[in-house]
């Protein structure tokens, strides 16, 4: 092993501070892509003084997750504002910043193969293996805090990119969607006819109702919500799945480009274009999400794609009006709109495509962009002094 390995537990300590004086009411949990997420707790007659409180440059963790999920949830906080947790979370930071950037070790932390490594240490007790003093015993490389820093920099130059490809994306969207309702608007002085969602798709369907068995590197992907993040498939911490699943549920799904995907379980409405990639064949889908396959001849992908976004809320409602409620596929298809005509929808894909053509490049660069992020995580075990 090389020199500049040496053990996490010499460089980081527990902080256990306790929101005695209610000070902080932001409840939040940890999500399986390493970032804080709203808590959907009932916390109604909680007694909210024994939730730890994360502040600037601590980390929180759950490692009573790590054996049911196979990744340990583990989040650095960055900004100024407070936050609580559950208490059953270990709240952590390091001893010196000076020997040891905090958003470093989170690079560290994001690597795939920590991930298998915790997993790795899992036993099969209920609690499972990994805990403080496993990952107090994890050796690691720490050179110079100057080459953290420069290390640290070369990664948020990559995520600052992401970042504004991901606002131009939704500046894009909205224009998009100006255009459709101004389009929409404009023709309520026309005839239309009243429609469904489902005589506007050949097909709307779901993934799978139950479990799949995991496999490593199966390229065999199992999409769910966490997966559909700024109108496209992330596949970054993506499940993969053994080949006899996926075939059992692409049967059904059999994804193709041009696809419309709705999230319809846990969080509703996100919503994504299918893109024509070299993982879309290998790509099913948990329950979690519907697919919506435009109809040739009724239908076109992004005027699909806009009228379920001039819609969402709506369709939210059909849910009970609660995006953590389950959305049925029966009353989706069920769903009515105005249908102005095939010629119509015609005129405002034409209108549109150019907008999410530029809207599908940006999304091109930000794969591009993941996959150097990969790259330079990767490259940190043969990082030198």
């Amino acid at each position: 092993m090389p020199s500049n390995y040496k053990r996490l537990g010499d460089y980081i300590h527990k902080v256990e501070n306790r929101n005695r004086d209610l000070k902080v009411s932001n409840l939040v949990g940890l999500s399986m892509t390493k970032e804080f997420r709203v808590s959907t707790s009932n916390i109604v007659g909680t007694d909210m003084s024994v939730y730890k409180v994360v502040n600037k440059w601590q980390f929180s963790c759950d490692f009573m997750s790590v054996i049911r999920v196979h990744k340990f949830p583990v989040v650095l906080k960055t900004d100024d504002d407070p936050v609580l947790v559950s208490p059953a979370y270990t709240v952590f930071e390091v001893n010196d910043k000076k020997e040891l950037n905090p958003e470093y070790l989170m690079m560290w932390f994001r690597r795939s193969e920590f991930d298998r490594y915790a997993d790795f240490k899992c036993d099969s007790a209920i609690r499972g293996g990994f805990d403080w003093d496993a990952l107090c015993d994890c050796m690691l490389p720490i050179p110079s805090i100057e080459k953290q820093q420069e290390i640290v920099r070369e990664y948020n130059a990559i995520q600052n990119r992401i970042a504004l490809n991901n606002q131009l994306i939704c500046k894009l969207e909205e224009t998009a969607q100006t255009i459709y309702k101004q389009w929409f608007v404009d023709f309520e002085d026309n005839k239309f006819e009243i429609r469904t969602l489902g005589d506007l798709c050949s097909l709307i369907t779901d993934g799978k109702h139950g479990d799949s068995v995991d496999e490593i590197n199966s390229g065999y992907y199992f999409i769910s919500v966490k997966d559909i993040i700024n109108g496209d498939i992330i596949y970054t911490n993506a499940r993969q799945i053994t080949k006899i699943d996926f075939e059992e549920t692409h049967r059904r799904t059999d994804l193709k480009p041009g696809d419309i995907l709705l999230t319809n379980a846990g969080t509703i409405g996100r919503m994504a274009i299918v893109k024509d990639f070299q993982e879309t064949n290998r790509t099913t889908f948990q329950k979690s999400v519907a697919i919506l396959k435009p109809k040739s001849d009724m239908s076109k992908t992004h005027y699909l794609y806009l009228l379920l976004k001039f819609h969402l809320n709506e369709i939210i409602e059909l849910a009970g009006g609660s995006t953590q409620s389950n959305l049925l596929l029966g009353d989706l298809r069920n769903f009515e709109i105005k249908y102005p005509g095939f010629d119509f929808v015609t005129k405002i894909e034409e209108k549109v495509k150019p907008i999410f053509g530029m809207i599908g490049l940006k999304g091109i660069e930000n794969r591009k962009l993941e996959e150097l992020k990969e790259l330079l995580l990767a490259k940190m075990t043969r990082v030198e002094n």
